[in-house]
């Protein structure tokens, strides 16, 4: 009775440090992939980085495409708890303050998975199967949803009729780019992307620059007073 107790607790164990290992692999090939892209990655630098050896990392994924797509669907699952419900959730707002609060939850799911605009850029750059995998993971209503409220809210005309796709990726690179290049803001600016304070102030930002113009309100109006003076 007492070996297979003991057995039982070895084996648990077993358990336990293999889910974790499984777990810093992922953490490890994270990195990996957004700072090297796919191509640039090793099976063999990400166990090196884990802290495990290389044939673990083959125990628990059987090729290196495979733990690609593991660890990006780990972030889409993030990304699917930060805005999956957003609409109803936001329902009582109009156009205009629903994209203020979808560019708020941007800033700050980019700040905590800054990975995920780095893996992005890379196979958006390069398309291809991966791209349309990564694509095809959430329905296509999902991935126009800004661009539709955009849209809406220039019908409304409380926006300027621009197009709307490049306007929508303007304000993702606006609200993901500080935390992707995190190092070169800390040495060139003094500025530390991870302080919450930091984050709250680039989130204020990238919405009164988009939503409101860096222009201040009236100037306009004052230079013509002026001029006609």
């Amino acid at each position: 009775m007492a070996q297979r107790a003991d057995e039982a607790v070895r084996g648990s164990k077993g358990e336990h440090d293999s889910e974790r290992s499984r777990d810093r692999i992922l953490a490890a090939a994270l990195e990996e992939f957004a700072s090297k892209g796919f191509e640039g990655t090793t099976t063999a630098e990400i166990a090196r980085r884990a802290g495990v050896t290389q044939p673990l990392v083959h125990y628990h994924f059987e090729s290196k495409d495979e733990l690609w797509r593991t660890t990006v669907l780990h972030l889409l699952d993030a990304a699917e708890a930060t805005f999956g419900g957003v609409l109803a959730e936001l329902s009582d707002l109009d156009h205009l303050d629903k994209l203020k609060v979808l560019v708020r939850r941007l800033v700050y799911f980019s700040a905590t998975h800054p990975e995920f605009g780095r893996i992005l850029a890379y196979e958006g750059a390069k398309g291809g199967e991966r791209l349309s995998w990564l694509l095809a993971q959430q329905p296509a209503s999902e991935a126009r949803l800004f661009v539709e409220l955009l849209e809406s809210a220039a019908q409304e005309g409380v926006l300027k009729p621009l197009p709307m796709a490049h306007v929508a990726a303007c304000i993702g690179a606006a609200s993901a780019y500080v935390f992707v290049i995190r190092e070169m803001m800390r040495t060139v600016y003094g500025i530390d992307v991870d302080d919450p304070t930091v984050i709250d102030a680039h989130a204020n930002t990238v919405v009164e620059l988009f939503f409101h113009g860096m222009t201040v309100e009236d100037a306009s109006a004052r230079s013509g007073t002026k001029g006609a003076a």
